[in-house]
């Protein structure tokens, strides 16, 4: 009021003629007005501090990075801020060669988080920090003011999701090939394979994670994968030489003398063929199970009656094809019946079927000599049964009873033949397929008080007491018995050479080698 006073006054003195009270008037005037352009400001400024302190609002102009959260409460903030940068936003993981094939997933499985808190707390302190006139002259102005989100990568988190996603997207190479098709082999190339870069995208994601989280994609870092081998054409001539080897079987029939061969089917070897890429070679790999098919099959072709051995020795045939030798399988007989006839004697029937009489009677339960009836069926042991040792079937010796002579054969081929004495009437020679089994050089017969040089066993004609070939024998007088009866029956069952032949044959006969004793 007083200073409305002061104006009235000097309104008084101007009009009674003073002229120096309207220039003091006017310069009142000025300054009021200034005051008022200096303090409104002032207030309105006070104003607008008190109001956004008291509401917690942020100020105009406020953004987090391209986003607006003028006049949002720091409360709406915070709750904004987790809304939009965490929760709502999905991120796609494209593949750089297969645009189609991505993979949409939220931040958090990326290891992306963008603190709401610390983030609420940059855009709210605008204007609030210690030196606050310049944000709020800015905010009053419409300037606006950026903040960035305050994001966190959790490379770990990043590097799980990644791992996962590897076993879709990571394509093994394929290694070149060659097949056999329409009767020929051929190559087929290697092609490239893909594998996940875990961690060039891990620093993908960490070094654009701003640029990421707003386009909302980004692109997964592949490496390619060559195969260890592309091609393989120069092995083609080595799988030809590889099935082109002969891989043989050869079974041999002690009993008849017979050989057969067979060797491993061409389609069988393609499919033992083994390529070592690394090696560069080709190999055979021998799958037992298929040479046991093999051998089943082989097996029919020896007719009835007859097998292989109990164990053909798969393993052992495997690998005499590795060391490049043949293994020779040996054949075996089934026992087999024989009906007894008319007026027939177990001697006769033994002598008969080449079978000591002694295994015929352990062959069936019961039987003797004195108990044998026209009409019953006798079961008759393998002939097999008479080669106890393993057979050697490079060496043969064959007996012609009505001929008095043996023929010694090898690989084969006859290399020896010899005169000689078998047994008499009344005490024969056994005719049958027997084995060399014993040797003695010089044997001695209590039975007859005499010495057989050069002694080799050939059969049991009863349990212990063994028939053989010998040289002509020696009683213990000194008498040398049979030498001007060669090649006429002599003996009480032996086969009788000179001394020099038998001498020969007993070093050149193995034990094993088969004896074939023909009437």
């Amino acid at each position: 009021m007083r200073e409305m006073n002061a104006i009235h006054s000097t309104s008084t003195n101007y009009a009674s003629g003073t002229s120096a009270q309207p220039k003091r008037s006017r310069a009142a005037l000025w300054v009021t007005l200034a005051a008022l352009v200096i303090i409104i400001p002032l207030v309105l400024v006070s104003l607008t501090v008190i109001l956004f302190q008291v509401y917690q609002w942020n100020l105009p102009g406020v953004a987090v990075f391209n986003q607006d959260v003028s006049l949002m409460t720091y409360d709406d903030t915070v709750e904004w801020v987790d809304a939009y940068w965490n929760e709502s936003r999905l991120i796609t993981l494209s593949h750089p060669d297969q645009p189609d094939f991505s993979f949409i997933l939220s931040p958090r499985e990326l290891g992306y988080w963008v603190d709401p808190v610390a983030t609420a707390n940059a855009a709210y302190n605008i204007g609030r920090d210690s030196t606050p006139w310049a944000e709020i002259r800015a905010a009053l102005t419409g300037k606006p003011q950026l903040v960035s989100p305050v994001m966190y990568f959790d490379d770990q988190a990043a590097r799980e999701t990644l791992t996962a996603l590897a076993e879709e997207l990571n394509v093994s190479p394929k290694e070149a090939q060659i097949l056999y098709q329409d009767g020929a082999w051929s190559v087929i190339s290697g092609t490239e394979g893909q594998s996940l870069n875990i961690e060039a995208t891990i620093d993908l994601l960490f070094a654009d994670a701003y640029s990421i989280y707003l386009t909302q994609s980004a692109t997964l870092q592949m490496n390619g994968v060559s195969p260890v081998v592309s091609d393989l054409s120069p092995l083609l001539d080595e799988i030809e030489t590889a099935v082109a080897q002969d891989l043989p079987v050869t079974a041999y029939d002690p009993i008849t003398d017979e050989f057969f061969n067979w060797s491993v089917p061409q389609e069988v070897k393609r499919e033992w063929v083994e390529i070592d890429s690394d090696a560069n070679t080709v190999t055979l790999t021998y799958v037992p199970n298929h040479v046991d098919a093999l051998l089943a099959g082989w097996e029919t072709e020896l007719g009835d009656g007859r097998t292989f051995e109990a164990d053909p020795g798969v393993e052992d045939i495997i690998a005499g094809w590795q060391s490049g030798e043949t293994r020779t399988l040996i054949v075996h007989h089934a026992p087999t019946t024989y009906q007894v006839g008319t007026g027939e004697s177990l001697w006769g029937i033994s002598l008969k079927l080449g079978m000591p009489m002694w295994r015929i009677m352990d062959a069936n339960e019961g039987l003797t000599t004195t108990n044998l009836e026209t009409g019953m069926v006798l079961t008759i042991p393998s002939k097999n049964d008479l080669l106890p040792l393993p057979v050697v079937p490079s060496k043969r010796i064959v007996i012609d009873i009505s001929d008095q002579r043996m023929t010694v054969y090898e690989d084969g081929q006859l290399i020896h033949s010899y005169v000689v004495s078998t047994g008499i009437s009344n005490s024969p020679t056994m005719a049958g397929i027997f084995q060399i089994q014993t040797h003695e050089i010089n044997a001695y017969a209590s039975n007859w008080d005499l010495y057989m040089p050069h002694f080799m066993g050939i059969y049991e004609a009863w349990p212990g007491f063994m028939n053989g070939i010998h040289g002509l024998p020696l009683l213990s007088s000194g008498v040398r018995l049979w030498a001007s009866t060669l090649g006429s029956p002599a003996s009480y069952g032996c086969i009788i050479l000179d001394l020099a032949a038998a001498e020969d044959l007993y070093f050149w006969a193995d034990a094993g080698v088969v004896v074939e004793i023909n009437q």
